[in-house]
């Protein structure tokens, strides 16, 4: 457990801050409650909106878990298509990685402010470290040099465990 509080109203994502506590559940049905159920030494979560969901890159780095979260709206519309979403997810994510890939249906504006998000049709992505911590973040398309400070973060956080 990562000790996260569940508030009223959660404080935006930022650097140096404790992950929003984001409850979703993977396409195989199980529950999850993010960061609190993140696994390995460091959590890399991709989370996108109903309009950008896609299949997500997993890492190759058995310390670094991805999580891919579609946020889908909690109409009732929001959460049929989030079957629809874990059908097309389901054919294109590796089966062993299924309880990786979660839906979200959530108020997309009270996600929206949660996490920061200006735009909801770009992905946004966030390294957590072990205890749920918010060490790198990124918007829209990873670019070489936000991918270079994503590796020179996780390697910074990873290498002293290793000692």
């Amino acid at each position: 457990m990562h000790g996260t509080a569940a508030t009223i109203e959660p404080v935006p994502a930022a650097r140096g801050r404790t992950f929003p506590t984001l409850m979703a559940t993977s396409i195989t049905g199980r529950a999850l409650t993010l960061p609190d159920d993140t696994e390995g030494d460091a959590s890399l979560i991709v989370l996108v909106f109903l309009e950008s969901a896609s299949p997500p890159a997993f890492t190759g780095n058995s310390r670094v878990t991805t999580y891919l979260v579609a946020v889908v709206g909690d109409s009732l519309i929001g959460r049929s298509l989030a079957d629809r979403i874990n059908r097309g997810l389901r054919g294109s994510a590796p089966q062993a990685k299924y309880d990786l890939v979660l839906t979200m249906p959530w108020d997309i504006e009270r996600c929206r402010r949660a996490y920061g998000i200006d735009d909801p049709s770009l992905a946004h992505i966030y390294l957590l470290d072990g205890r749920g911590i918010i060490r790198w973040m990124e918007r829209g398309t990873a670019t070489p040099e936000g991918l270079g400070t994503l590796v020179e973060t996780a390697r910074t956080m990873l290498d002293p465990l290793i000692e």
